[in-house]
């Protein structure tokens, strides 16, 4: 961990990402840390294609920069999860449900409705995270789906949850 202020600029020129990530929860100056976010926000697309090299540190770090990035991060991730291919939709809908805020309902409903399965698990397993009734109800509609896995893991949300099936 750095001592002192984060110099964001150097930080960013260099690719510095990690850095940028702890520059972003600095709390001593909301400056520093609100031009770190900017910086992870500007590097999306490349912390998107970061998942697809399946090292865990790097799926961490990535999963916890969109975290850190908050709502500008669900617009960006809703686009992938609608227009991108499967494994990039996987990934963005696995993202949505990360960043856990209640904007990022509208696309993990529309997830469901995806052609492909995978998308459709993966929105159930990200719905079961945001704890509201909106999900429970777009989690609920999940029990109809043609997928058994889907199915399944929508029960085993709601009966988390305490809902009675």
């Amino acid at each position: 961990m750095p001592l002192g202020r984060p110099n964001v600029e150097w930080l960013d020129a260099r690719g510095r990402i990690e850095g940028l990530l702890g520059a972003s929860k600095y709390r001593k100056d909301l400056e520093v840390a609100e031009q770190a976010r900017l910086a992870l926000e500007r590097r999306m697309p490349l912390l998107l294609d970061t998942l697809q090299s399946r090292n865990v540190r790097h799926m961490v770090l990535a999963r916890d920069c969109f975290h850190q990035i908050g709502e500008p991060a669900v617009t960006f991730l809703s686009d992938v999860a609608a227009h991108g291919d499967t494994g990039r939709r996987q990934d963005a809908v696995h993202l949505l449900g990360e960043v856990g805020l209640p904007s990022v309902l509208p696309a993990l409903r529309d997830a469901l409705r995806d052609r492909d399965p995978g998308v459709r698990l993966i929105a159930v397993r990200s719905l079961a995270k945001v704890a509201t009734s909106e999900s429970d109800d777009a989690l609920e509609s999940a029990l109809r789906d043609r997928d058994e896995a889907v199915r399944l893991a929508a029960m085993k949300a709601l009966t988390k949850r305490g809902r009675k099936l």
